[in-house]
C-alpha cells in the first residue's frame, strides 16, 4: 500500500508499539498481553495482515532483526543495538564489526547473557590466544545491562575448571557498564578498557581478569567476588607503560588470600602506572609482604630490578 495512506500509517504505528512491547518498555506483563490481543483483533477487523515480532531478537532504532549478526551487519558505527532476553554470541559468526564502534544493551544481567568465545575452549590451544574471541577485531564495543560469560566449569577436571588467555582479542576500545562478568578474561580493548558498576565473579583459584592487552585499564565502582586472586597486572612486553586505574571498588575474597588485589608482575615490561583513588573496600585479602598493602603488591616476588 501507499506509504502515505492511513492504512500504512496505522501499520507503522502498530509496528512501533509492538517493538516497545517486545523490548519491555510498555506496562506490566498482564497489561502487555491485554493490549497485544486488542491490537491483533483490531488488525483482523481492519483487514490488515497480522504482524509478528516473535522472531526478532535485536533492534536498532526500533527496527527488528531475526538474528544478532544480521543486526550487527546492518549497524553503522555509533549505533546502539538493543538485545532481547536470551543467550547470545558473535563468536565465529562472521558478523561485520571491523572499523565500527557499537553499543549492545541487554534487558538486565538476569535476562541477557553474552558468551565470550567458545563455550568449551579447544584443549590443543590451551595457554595461547587462539581460544580467545576475535568477533570485535579492529572494532570498539560497549556492553551494558547484561551478563558476560567466559569459560568456567566446576566439572572440568582437566585443569582448575577455567582457561587463561580468553576475552575479546584485537579490539580497540572496550567499555563494560552495569554488567556481570563470570570467569577469567585477559583480552579487552588494546587502547583502553573500562569497567563501570560491574561485578566480577572469579573462578575458584583463578583471577577475575588480567590487565594483559590494554594500555589503559580502568575500574570504577566495581565489585570483585574472588577466591584468593583478583587482578593479574601482567604484560609480556607487547604493551609498554600500562596504566591501571582503580577507583571506589569493593573486593570480597572468600578463600585463602594468595595475592594483593592488584598483583603486579613487571618482569617483561619497563613499568606499570597504578592509580588508586576514592573509597575502596577490601575484605579477606592479606597485605603484601613487600608493599604492606592489600590493594597492590608483587606476590612476594622481587620486583624487576630494572624498574626499581
Amino acid at each position: 500500500k501507499d506509504a502515505s495512506s492511513p492504512t500504512a500509517s496505522v501499520t507503522a504505528s502498530i509496528k512501533r508499539f509492538l517493538v516497545l512491547i517486545k523490548t519491555g518498555r510498555v506496562w506490566e506483563k498482564h497489561m502487555k498481553k491485554r493490549w497485544l490481543v486488542l491490537l491483533l483483533m483490531a488488525l483482523v477487523l481492519m483487514g490488515l495482515p497480522a504482524i509478528s515480532l516473535a522472531e526478532d531478537v535485536a533492534w536498532i532504532n526500533g527496527k527488528g532483526y531475526a538474528s544478532l549478526e544480521s543486526a550487527v551487519n546492518d549497524a553503522q558505527t555509533g549505533d546502539t543495538i538493543i538485545v532481547g532476553k536470551g543467550t547470545y554470541t558473535l563468536y565465529k559468526k562472521g558478523a561485520a564489526t571491523k572499523g565500527k564502534d557499537l553499543t549492545f544493551v541487554g534487558q538486565g544481567v538476569e535476562k541477557t547473557t553474552w558468551i565470550i568465545g567458545a563455550e568449551v575452549p579447544d584443549p590443543n590451544k590451551s595457554g595461547t590466544e587462539y581460544n580467545s574471541d576475535y568477533s570485535f577485531s579492529g572494532a570498539s564495543v560497549t556492553f551494558k545491562d547484561m551478563t558476560l560469560n567466559s569459560y568456567y566449569s566446576k566439572e572440568d577436571k582437566n585443569k582448575s575448571g577455567y582457561e587463561n588467555y580468553l576475552g575479546f582479542a584485537h579490539t580497540v576500545n572496550t567499555l563494560v557498564d552495569s554488567c556481570v562478568i563470570n570467569g577469567v578474561t585477559a583480552y579487552w580493548g588494546y587502547t583502553s578498557a573500562a569497567f563501570r558498576n560491574t561485578t566480577f565473579n572469579a573462578p575458584v583459584g583463578g583471577y577475575a581478569l588480567w590487565s594483559y592487552s590494554s594500555a589503559i585499564m580502568t575500574f570504577d565502582n566495581c565489585t570483585f567476588n574472588s577466591s584468593g586472586k583478583v587482578i593479574n597486572v601482567y604484560n609480556e612486553g607487547y604493551t609498554p607503560n600500562v596504566t591501571v586505574n582503580f577507583n571506589n571498588c569493593t573486593v570480597k575474597n572468600t578463600d585463602t588470600s594468595k595475592k594483593a588485589v592488584l598483583n603486579i608482575n613487571d618482569r617483561y615490561v619497563s613499568g606499570f602506572t597504578i592509580n588508586i583513588s576514592g573509597k575502596n573496600s577490601v575484605d579477606g585479602i592479606t597485605a603484601d609482604n613487600m608493599t604492606c598493602s592489600c590493594l597492590f603488591g608483587f606476590g612476594g616476588k622481587e620486583k624487576n630490578p630494572e624498574n626499581v
